[in-house]
């Protein structure tokens, strides 16, 4: 991933040799960071496997209703696809990291080579994506009378396919130009000083700028759908139910992309700022890692509840045995959502 400063295991050996390498407060010591850092880790460890069970199920049920042919293809498809990248970082990227991390596993070269690239392709999938399924939603609220011709299953999943080779090259170029290197085992991504400027793009151009795009689309969308909702009301009669499950579907993304934001943007603002104003190891407090290393959990929390609100929010993907203990139903008409 990202170059980190510290782990916890050259964070523990440098206090051995070395002393404290932050300034300690009285209640921020490094025995509380060590302490907090390795249940953080644990907990995202545990995290990932219950999710990449979550994320299998919205995955099988996405090609379910892909087949079907409803009419609202394309919103499965682009779920799907956010979905692949957030199993990807799930089921190997951030496993593979959390153990190597705890000292539990050490790969090999090639393994670790492989989770970093992964990690950029997965990420870069699933904020892209994310873009695909609000570009969906506006050109439905927008051009509802347009939106059959202008979007179909093929396209859909034309663009699909585009999204994910483009940042498979994306990826490949960045690495072959060397924005990144690393160590004999290659644990962790350094950023060499005559490439900060490479790394800055890169950071923007395959986090910061997706997930801003999402979010200016999805205010965009519900300033559309605020202004507009006694017209969609005229428009669908007394279908009340398919209103209810349209806008609820956009709410799903809505938060999707509010979710994303909030946990993506604030490590990576918060790494480049470090590495263009880098400070000296005499000069961090203990809660300055704290802060940094929570950032870069919330990435990894990013991909762990996505499904969470996808099977929380979207009917079609709710568990059937749960609605009917809940006495709701899970398979709405087919009706574009």
């Amino acid at each position: 991933m990202d170059p980190i400063t510290f782990d916890n295991y050259s964070m523990m050996g440098e206090q051995e040799e070395e002393g404290p390498i932050c300034i300690e407060s009285t209640f921020l010591t490094m025995r509380v960071m060590e302490n907090y850092l390795k249940s953080f880790e644990y907990f995202l460890l545990v995290s990932c496997v219950c999710s990449t069970f979550l994320q299998i199920y919205v995955l099988l049920k996405a090609v379910k209703y892909i087949r079907r042919a409803t009419g609202d293809e394309c919103l499965h498809v682009f779920l799907l696809s956010m979905t692949m990248g957030d199993l990807l970082l799930t089921s190997f990227c951030y496993p593979i990291e959390q153990l190597r991390e705890q000292e539990i596993i050490k790969p090999p070269q090639w393994i670790n080579v492989a989770q970093h690239f992964l990690t950029w392709v997965g990420l870069s999938a699933s904020s892209a994506s994310l873009i695909l399924l609000n570009a969906d939603k506006l050109l439905y609220f927008k051009f509802p009378l347009r939106y059959a011709n202008w979007v179909t299953s093929f396209k859909g999943v034309s663009l699909a396919v585009f999204v994910w080779f483009g940042c498979f090259v994306f990826v490949f170029i960045c690495w072959y130009l060397e924005c990144f290197t690393c160590e004999d085992d290659c644990r962790q991504l350094m950023i060499l000083p005559n490439k900060v400027v490479m790394y800055i793009v890169f950071t923007v151009s395959a986090c910061i700028a997706p997930s801003l795009t999402s979010l200016g689309v999805a205010i965009y969308i519900l300033n559309v759908v605020t202004s507009h909702r006694t017209k969609l009301s005229d428009e669908n009669g007394n279908s009340s139910h398919a209103l209810a499950t349209r806008l609820r579907t956009f709410y799903f993304i809505f938060m999707t992309t509010i979710f994303t934001v909030g946990t993506l943007l604030p490590y990576r603002i918060y790494n480049i700022q470090r590495q263009l104003t880098p400070r000296e190891t005499d000069e961090i407090s203990c809660g300055s890692i704290i802060f940094s290393w929570t950032c870069l959990y919330f990435v990894s929390l990013n991909a762990i509840l996505n499904p969470i609100i996808t099977v929380t929010v979207l009917p079609q993907y709710r568990f059937q045995w749960l609605c009917k203990r809940l006495g709701s139903s899970s398979s709405p008409a087919a009706v574009y959502v």
